[in-house]
């Protein structure tokens, strides 16, 4: 498939679907073409090359909706996108060259479409969202030095500008940063990010968006404690060049074939303790404070079954306070927060720690949370847990 198939495809879905009514609250299709601009990894591994994608998406109209967040947010749609890439072109530049191992990208994400401004008729968004993505290859299929898994978490964010061409039709026009990566539970996980030009076609059909007052779940707590739990695991370090600096000697490299098949026992348990004040609808403010619990700490003798990076610690226990902040969105939350470890026995200076995700709430006191530790650019690992809110 290539660009003029892709072309094809948006004018005869232009000229095909039937008319539809065009009340300002329907929901809608929408076909878009993505191509290429520039592919890259925050890495040494310089990959380059033609590749482009399409995206399908059933978006939910949110104009009768008159749920705080999305009133605040000025959030005109929610789009629930099929998304497709094809990477096959891409050469990464080590010697010697590896040319087609990044293979096609399978993802669905949800978008919210956040209106910036309008003049006239014209509307311009901007467009963040998150998903899964399945990559067709990886280092443990096709040798791939970039990704170690199938399943990789996927970010979005863009701009798009959408404008009527008839009273159901509208051309969306933007561009959008793409980064997938697999928070280090498999390595390699360098991240694949891609900048690319979009051009798609919106229609609507004869449905309705959802039609609701108010928010039926609410938090209005303006401040609570929190406490939260969870585990996770990072994956085995594959190969590289390593000195230990008690001997100054090359650390021997693992046998290539032992390391890929060995499954990862760098398991980590974490707590949080912080307090939490709501600003608004929005917001809130937070400060607490990380434990992480190594089981296997790092050795320079067992290196390539114990490094974690600039997470590596020789002691079991890492801990450290942080200060961040809570986007709500509903029942869901994104957090972020930024830290310094007081306690952190590590093999690099690098003592700050950032940690994001985001935590669904059950019910008041209760939330399911998914939370990624971050030191540098570093992914150290995802943790997986709960987090319970006490008044």
């Amino acid at each position: 498939m290539n660009g003029k198939y892709l072309l094809s495809t948006f004018i005869f879905l232009l000229i095909n679907i039937p008319y539809c009514f065009a009340q300002n609250n329907a929901n809608s299709l929408s076909v878009t073409a993505m191509q290429g601009i520039t592919i890259f990894t925050p890495d040494s591994y310089q990959p380059q090359g033609y590749f482009y994608g399409a995206e399908i998406a059933y978006r939910l109209n949110m104009a009768n909706n008159n749920v705080a967040w999305i009133k605040d947010l000025n959030i005109k749609d929610i789009a629930f996108t099929a998304t497709w890439f094809n990477l096959h072109a891409i050469s990464i530049n080590e010697p010697p060259e590896i040319k087609g191992t990044l293979g096609n990208v399978f993802g669905g994400l949800t978008i919210l479409d956040m209106s910036l401004f309008e003049t006239g008729k014209t509307i311009f968004y901007f467009s963040p969202g998150f998903g899964f993505i399945y990559s067709t290859q990886t280092y443990y299929t096709n040798n791939n030095p970039i990704v170690g898994s199938h399943i990789n978490l996927a970010v979005q964010a863009g701009f798009k500008m959408e404008t009527p061409m008839s009273p159901t039709t509208k051309l969306a026009i933007g561009a959008n940063f793409f980064h997938y990566s697999n928070s280090g539970f498999k390595l390699p996980n360098e991240g694949v990010n891609n900048i690319n030009a979009t051009i798609g076609i919106i229609r609507n059909i004869d449905a309705d968006g959802p039609n609701r007052k108010k928010e039926t779940f609410r938090i209005d707590d303006k401040q609570s404690f929190e406490f939260g739990i969870g585990a996770g695991r990072r994956g085995f370090v594959n190969a590289g060049n390593y000195i230990n600096p008690q001997t100054g000697k090359s650390i021997p490299l693992p046998d290539s074939a032992a390391q890929r098949n060995a499954t990862s026992n760098l398991y980590m348990l974490s707590l949080y303790a912080g307090y939490s004040y709501r600003l608004n609808s929005l917001f809130s403010l937070k400060a607490g404070t990380d434990v992480v619990y190594y089981f296997k700490p790092f050795s320079w003798d067992n290196f390539y079954r114990t490094y974690q990076e600039s997470g590596s610690s020789f002691d079991n226990v890492a801990w450290g306070l942080s200060l961040g902040t809570d986007v709500w969105l509903g029942r869901m939350a994104f957090m972020f927060n930024y830290g310094y470890y007081l306690h952190f026995n590590t093999i690099t200076p690098e003592h700050f720690y950032w940690t994001i995700g985001g935590k669904y709430y059950l019910n008041n006191w209760m939330s399911l949370n998914v939370k990624m530790y971050i030191h540098g650019f570093d992914a150290q690992y995802a943790n997986f847990g709960l987090v319970f809110n006490v008044d």
